[in-house]
This record gives C-alpha cells, structure tokens and sequence, in this order.
C-alpha cells in the first residue's frame, strides 16, 4: 500500500467510523444512551483501549452534548476552586 492509498484509505475510515478514546464517553454513550460499540481495540504506541463506534448523525449528536456538559461540569468546578482559594 503506498503513502497516497493510505491517506485515501484513512479518510475513508475517518468517516465511517467514530472512535471513542475515554472511559467517561463510553459509558455515556453505552450505559446512558444504549448505543453499541462494533469494537474495542488497543492503541498500537500507547497501549490503552478505544472503542469504536459506527458514525451517525444521531451518535455524534450525543457526542456534542457529552463534551458540552463535560466542558461546562470543568468550568463550573474551576470557578468554585477560585471560591474556595479567595
């Protein structure tokens, strides 16, 4: 496989499918929103997991507000970490 069918070959997969990296995300997608993983496999260099999911529009839906929520529960707790130093 050369260097130009193996980009060609990666975008293909990039759109496909979803890959989800944290723990956090996989059980807000699993366990709270009833979606399946097609599959759990390990990172090559880093040897931790990731699972990956078919890509959706309703699945990246959930995604979004995932990282929403995350982001907002991180500024709310840096706030009140600021409160609690004053």
């Amino acid at each position: 496989m050369t260097r130009e069918e193996f980009e060609i070959f990666k975008a293909e997969l990039m759109e496909r499918f979803y890959w989800c990296t944290t723990r956090a995300e996989l059980y807000y997608l699993t366990k709270q929103k009833g979606y399946k993983y097609l599959s759990r496999c390990t990172h090559y260099k880093t040897d931790q997991y990731f699972w990956v999911f078919d890509k959706t529009d309703e699945l990246l839906k959930e995604v979004e507000e995932f990282h929403k929520k995350r982001h907002e529960e991180k500024s709310k707790a840096k706030e009140s970490e600021a409160v609690a130093v004053e």
